[in-house]
Formats: C-alpha cells, sequence, structure tokens
C-alpha cells in the first residue's frame, strides 16, 4: 500500500468516524430541558389495565407500549395533576355563585351576668325604676338568641349571568387538563422513540468499531514490516478514527441512558424502577395518516384550545353581563326571631315598649337587599369586556393558526416519509457498494480503500434511514398532538 493511498485510507476512516456521529444523548439532553426533571412526579403503581394505584407499590417492569407508556403517563403526570387541581378550584368557585340561591341563616346567641332594675315602691316601671348591684343576689345570667333567615327568590338575572361565567370557566379549565394531557403524551412518545432509536444505532457503531479493528490490525502489522506502506502518521491517523468510534459509542450508551431515564420520569417512575419496553428497535413507519383535510376537521372538533376559547368567550360575555346587574336589587323573603330572658327584670306587657331583656318575637317579611355603585360596576363591567376581546382576538388567531400548525405536522411527516423511501434505496445501494468492492478485496484484486469507502458509504446510509425513522415516527407524534388526540390513528 502506498503512501498516498495509505493516507487516503486513513482519511476514510476518520471520515467513517464522522459519518457515524450520535446525536442521541444531545436530542435526548434538548428534549429533556422541556421537562422540569426537578418536579416530583406522583408513583404510577399497578398496569395500564389496573387503573387504581397504590403508594407503596412499584409499577411492574412490563413489557409497555408506547400506547401503554402514554396512558401511563397520563394518568401519573404531576402537570395534569395540576390542570386537575385547577378543575377542583373552579367547581367549589361555581357551587360558591350557586349558594347565592339557596337559604342564609344569620345568628347571634349570647349569655351575660345582669344586675337587677325594678320599679321603685312597687309602682309600675314606668313610674322609676332602681337599679341593684352591690349585692351578688343582686345580679342574675341575661340569655339573648337572634335568628334571620333570608332566602332569595328573584335577582333579575345576576345570579344566572354569574352561574354561567363560573361554569364556562370550569369549562376552560377542563379544556385545560386535556392540553396538559395532549402534552404529556407528547413527550412520552418523543422520549420512547429517542430511546429506541439510540439502541438501533448502537449496531453500527459496533460494527464499525469491529471494521476499525481489522483495519488498525492489518496496519500495525504492515507498518512492522517497515515496508513504508503505511507510515507512522497514517497509523496515529487511525488510533484517532478508534478513539473517535469509542467516543460516538460513549454518546450512543449515554443517550440511551438519559432518554430511557427522562421516558421514566414522564411515566411517575422512580429512576431505578424497572422498566421494559414492547420494543427494542425503532419499528416501522406507522401507516399514512388521514387526508389533510379530516385532520383539519379533526383537529377542529377535538382541539383543547378550541374548547378554551368557546367558553372563555362565554365566560367573558357571562361575567360581562353579571358586572352590569351589580347594581339590580335582590328579592328575598326574610323570617326573622329573637328571644332574650333574664330574672333581674320584670316582664313588660305592653307591645308598644321595646323589651330586649324579657322578650318573644318572630315574623316573616318580603324584602328587598340593594346597593347601588354605578362607577364600580361600570368599570368592571368594562374590564369582562376587554377580556372577551383578548379571547376573540384569540379565537380569530387559532381559526387560522391550528389549519397552519395540522398542515406543517402533515407535511413534515409526509416529507420524513418520502426522505425515508430514499434513504432506503441508498442503502440499497451502498451495501451493493460495499459488497462488490469486499469480494474484490477479497479476490486480492481489489484495494483496500474501496473496500473502506463502501463499508463507511453503507454504514452512512443506515444511519440516515434510521434518522429519517426517527423523524417520521416524531412528526406522527407532533401530528397527534396537533389534532388533539393521544392514540394514534
Amino acid at each position: 500500500m502506498s503512501g498516498p493511498m495509505s493516507s487516503r485510507l486513513s482519511l476514510k476512516a476518520l471520515a467513517l468516524a464522522a459519518l457515524l456521529s450520535m446525536p442521541a444523548a444531545a436530542l435526548a439532553q434538548s428534549e429533556a430541558q422541556k421537562l422540569d426533571l426537578t418536579t416530583p412526579m406522583p408513583r404510577v403503581t399497578q398496569g395500564v389495565d389496573a387503573p387504581s394505584t397504590t403508594s407503596g407499590d412499584a409499577l411492574p417492569a412490563g413489557p409497555y407500549t408506547v400506547e401503554q407508556c402514554v396512558e401511563i403517563a397520563v394518568r401519573a403526570s404531576g402537570k395534569v395533576a395540576e390542570a386537575e387541581g385547577l378543575v377542583s378550584e373552579w367547581k367549589a368557585r361555581l357551587y360558591e355563585v350557586e349558594a347565592n340561591i339557596y337559604p342564609k341563616l344569620q345568628g347571634l346567641a349570647l349569655a351575660a351576668p345582669m344586675f337587677t332594675v325594678e320599679a321603685k315602691d312597687g309602682a309600675d316601671v314606668l313610674g322609676g325604676v332602681k337599679r341593684k348591684w352591690k349585692s351578688i343576689s343582686d345580679w342574675g345570667p341575661y340569655f339573648r338568641l337572634e335568628l334571620l333567615l333570608v332566602q332569595p327568590i328573584f335577582t333579575f338575572g345576576r345570579l344566572s349571568a354569574g352561574e354561567d361565567a363560573a361554569r364556562a370557566r370550569l369549562q376552560v379549565e377542563q379544556a385545560r387538563v386535556e392540553q396538559a394531557r395532549n402534552a404529556v403524551a407528547l413527550e412520552t412518545r418523543k422520549f420512547y422513540y429517542l430511546h429506541l432509536y439510540a439502541k438501533s444505532v448502537l449496531p453500527l457503531l459496533e460494527n464499525a468499531r469491529k471494521t476499525l479493528d481489522g483495519v488498525l490490525e492489518q496496519a500495525r502489522a504492515m507498518h512492522a514490516e517497515a515496508s513504508g506502506k503505511v507510515s507512522t502518521a497514517d497509523l496515529m491517523k487511525l488510533e484517532v478514527a478508534s478513539i473517535e468510534v469509542d467516543k460516538f459509542l460513549v454518546e450512543a450508551n449515554t443517550g440511551a441512558g438519559l432518554s430511557l431515564a427522562a421516558l421514566r420520569h414522564t411515566m411517575g417512575l422512580l429512576p431505578d424502577a424497572p422498566l421494559t419496553l414492547a420494543d427494542t428497535r425503532l419499528p416501522k413507519e406507522p401507516p399514512a395518516s388521514p387526508a389533510l383535510s379530516e385532520l383539519v376537521a379533526l383537529a377542529e372538533s377535538q382541539r383543547p384550545e378550541i374548547a378554551q376559547i368557546t367558553h372563555g368567550l362565554k365566560a367573558a360575555k357571562s361575567l360581562e353581563k353579571a358586572e352590569k346587574l351589580a347594581n339590580a336589587p335582590i328579592i328575598a323573603v326574610a323570617g326573622q326571631f329573637q328571644a332574650s330572658w333574664t330574672p333581674t327584670r320584670e316582664d313588660i306587657d305592653n307591645p308598644y315598649l321595646v323589651d330586649n331583656y324579657n322578650d318573644l318575637f318572630g315574623g316573616v317579611a318580603l324584602a328587598i337587599q340593594f346597593g347601588l355603585d354605578p362607577a364600580a360596576a361600570h368599570a368592571k363591567a368594562k374590564a369582562a369586556r376587554a377580556m372577551g376581546e383578548q379571547v376573540e382576538g384569540l379565537s380569530h388567531f387559532a381559526r387560522t393558526g391550528i389549519p397552519v400548525e395540522v398542515r406543517k405536522a402533515y407535511d413534515d411527516e409526509t416529507q420524513a416519509r418520502q426522505m425515508l423511501a430514499l434513504s432506503k434505496k441508498a442503502e440499497v445501494a451502498a451495501r451493493k457498494w460495499m459488497l462488490f468492492a469486499g469480494a474484490a478485496y477479497s479476490s486480492g484484486v481489489g484495494e483496500t480503500k474501496d473496500f473502506i469507502e463502501g463499508f463507511a458509504a453503507h454504514m452512512q446510509m443506515r444511519k440516515a434511514r434510521l434518522d429519517q425513522l426517527l423523524k417520521v415516527h416524531t412528526a406522527r407524534a407532533e401530528l397527534l398532538n396537533a389534532v388533539g388526540q393521544r392514540a394514534d390513528f
């Protein structure tokens, strides 16, 4: 092997190492940055067929398909739990608004010491009284009970508008729960396929490792012969290429481990929890997606953002109506009861005199309650109207933005499928090249550099096919999220 030829051989080996660079670690780190890995997740304790959980148990090791991983992650996600907490909060607020139509009871009960007051010289108390308080026997107990029961019967639409606003806001929060579930499903699918991508590339790197070992062994033997066919510089270049492949193997193993750890976190598992996936390599591309028009219609019917905007508009309009009616009176039926007693005072048997010490009174009346603050009501109504205008702006944006988002995800998947088909053809051609060059090399009529070039091209095309296959699965996950769907078509 001549010097220039040997130099070309070593350069091809270096190119081989560069072509087989493994981006899984970087990809996993990029995806992991989208998750707050410091946020604690509740642990899922049983398989997907058993929705109940127990905090002390561990999730069975599997194996789990991507759909099962998505189901577990959605059920165990802290993001979803946070969104569900907001739903519970707005349920409580709705109950608070609805409680305004129920009867309300206000009461005051007290017991206190009271000194003696009696008429002078046995006359009527209207003729004069005397107070006795110096002796302990002059004091006695005093009891009083006051009750007021109010039942609203008509609010001129104010209460119903408030209920509509709270109920619509509750539906907004429920739609946000669906949005959180879809986001968790997207992250789960990405980490699932990213881990399988790393495991699929590892055999390529190991194959390159073995090939370079064979080339190095041959080069060292030729260098030891001191024939001049392999120089020291050529040998060092091969050594550097060998080290580079080792570095890529380290990155590949790190990427596989990091993506699996991120998948565990997304599924609510502890870092050391066993987890076995149903797939050991990247699966074949999924079936073709429905037509673009069907996907856009699907997104318009089930995207949670659409529901948020729809119910948000209703909430804003209902709130504005409620604020405009803030000065409207409330018609209610009121019942009152008062009772008091003390042995230290005489009972005045005169209905025209108020007796706060020995009395029993009750009655029912029609009441009107109102409070006028037109300026405050107008300001709050304007604020609610401004909120509605903001939601309307989002509605206009969503009507055009969501179809574009669906179109982009659809085109990304279509492009990835086309590139995958081309990569498969290129892999077949590169394999033929490698086999032809290898046969020539084995028979002694071909040069080593031709075999290495063919082998490098074959490895490059195999990796390119895996790259495009990962893009197909990732694009499908993005498309599912774009139409508001967690399960595959």
